[in-house]
C-alpha cells in the first residue's frame, strides 16, 4: 500500500502545485484513504482539546485550592503591636483625640462605644477585658453551603464560644463580618439589628435558605466583626430625627425582609431596587431597607452589594470592630 501511494503521489505531483490541501487530498489520494487521514487528524485534534480541557481544568482546581487556604488563613486579624497599659494611659474620663484612637487601636471600641461606657459609669471605665479580648483569636472553618465556608471562634475542645462583648447595640445598627468567603473570595456576611433590646437581627444567610431572623449573640462567635450606626449628619441632612429613623426602618424590615428567597445574582436579575423584593442577598436586604428611606449605603454603587460595600459608606460611623484591623476596617 505504501509503495502504490507514493507511485501517485510522484505521477501527479505537478498537477498537485495548483491544489489547495483539500483538493490534493481529495484529487490525488483514493477517497477510502483520504477518509481515513481526515478521520484521524479529527481524533487528534479531538485527543488535543481534551487534553487542554483536563489540564486547565486541574490548574482550575488547583488555583481554588490555593486561594482558600490563604483566604482561611486571613479569617481574623490580631495585632501586632504591642499592648499598652490603659490604666496608665486614660485616667479621666475627659477624653482626648488621641485617647480615643489608642483604645480603638487596643480595643476595637470606636467612640461611639467608648462614650456609651464613659456615660454608665462613674469612674472611669475598665478596657482591660475588651483589650485582652482583642489581642486572641482562635477559629476554625467549616462549610456552610455547596461552595461557601465559614469561621467561627472555637475553644481547645471545638466547641462555638463567645469571643467578645458588644458594648452597646441599638436599633438599626448593621453588624458585618468577613468570615464568610466562597472559592477563595472573602465576601462576608451583614446583618441589620431590627430589635436591639430583645437582640434580634434579620438577615439572609445561605443560598437555599429565605431570610430569616437571628440571634445579635451569633456575631460574638465571628472571628471578625464590624459594628455600623447611621451617622447624625446623615440623619440631619435627610431631616430625620434618629428615634424615628429607627423605629420606621426597623418595622420595615421587621414587616417585609424575612422570609425572602436568597438570591446570588440579585442587583442584576431581578432588578437591584425592584418594588416587588422576590430575591435578596445579605448585603442586599441590609441596603434596600436602608434604600427605602432614601439612604444610599452601597459605597461604589454597582449593581452588586456586598459588606464591603457597605463597610465603606460614609453614610454610617463605625461603633465596634472585633478581629478587624482598625487603620484598614475593608479594603
Amino acid at each position: 500500500m505504501n509503495w502504490y501511494i507514493s507511485l501517485i503521489c510522484i505521477e501527479r505531483f505537478n498537477k498537485a502545485k495548483n491544489l489547495t490541501y483539500e483538493q490534493f487530498t481529495v484529487e490525488i489520494f483514493p477517497k477510502k484513504l483520504h477518509n481515513r487521514i481526515m478521520k484521524t487528524q479529527k481524533y487528534h485534534r479531538l485527543k488535543k482539546i481534551l487534553l487542554m480541557a483536563t489540564i486547565l481544568s486541574i490548574v482550575a482546581v488547583c488555583s481554588i485550592m490555593v486561594m482558600d487556604y490563604r483566604t482561611e488563613r486571613e479569617g481574623t486579624f490580631i495585632p501586632d503591636y504591642e499592648m499598652v497599659d490603659l490604666h496608665a494611659k486614660i485616667q479621666d474620663k475627659d477624653l482626648t483625640a488621641e485617647q480615643y484612637d489608642l483604645l480603638f487601636k487596643q480595643t476595637g471600641l470606636a467612640k461611639a462605644a467608648v462614650d456609651k461606657m464613659l456615660q454608665e459609669q462613674a469612674d472611669v471605665p475598665d478596657f482591660s477585658q475588651y483589650q485582652e479580648d482583642f489581642f486572641q483569636s482562635y477559629y476554625e472553618c467549616e462549610k456552610i453551603g455547596i461552595i461557601t465556608k465559614e469561621e467561627r471562634v472555637r475553644d481547645i475542645e471545638g466547641e462555638t464560644v463567645m469571643a467578645f462583648s458588644i458594648v452597646d447595640v441599638q436599633d438599626g445598627d448593621v453588624f458585618l463580618t468577613k468570615a464568610t468567603h466562597s472559592l477563595g473570595w472573602r465576601h462576608g456576611h451583614a446583618a441589620l439589628v431590627i430589635d436591639a433590646e430583645a437582640g434580634l437581627t434579620v438577615e439572609s444567610v445561605v443560598w437555599g435558605q429565605p431570610s430569616n431572623i437571628q440571634s445579635v449573640k451569633k456575631w460574638r462567635t465571628y472571628p471578625s466583626m464590624i459594628q455600623l450606626r447611621v451617622r447624625d449628619d446623615a440623619l440631619q441632612e435627610l431631616g430625620y430625627e434618629r428615634k424615628a429613623f429607627t423605629d420606621a426602618i426597623t418595622s420595615y424590615a421587621t414587616e417585609n425582609m424575612a422570609d425572602i428567597d436568597y438570591g446570588l445574582i440579585v442587583g442584576l436579575i431581578p432588578g437591584k431596587a425592584n418594588a416587588d423584593i422576590a430575591k435578596t442577598q445579605c448585603a442586599h436586604l441590609v441596603w434596600y431597607v436602608y434604600n427605602q428611606f432614601g439612604m444610599e449605603i452601597d459605597s461604589d454603587g454597582g449593581w452588586l452589594v456586598t459588606p464591603c460595600d457597605i463597610a465603606n459608606s460614609p453614610i454610617f460611623e463605625v461603633v465596634q470592630v472585633y478581629g478587624v484591623n482598625p487603620d484598614e476596617i475593608w479594603s
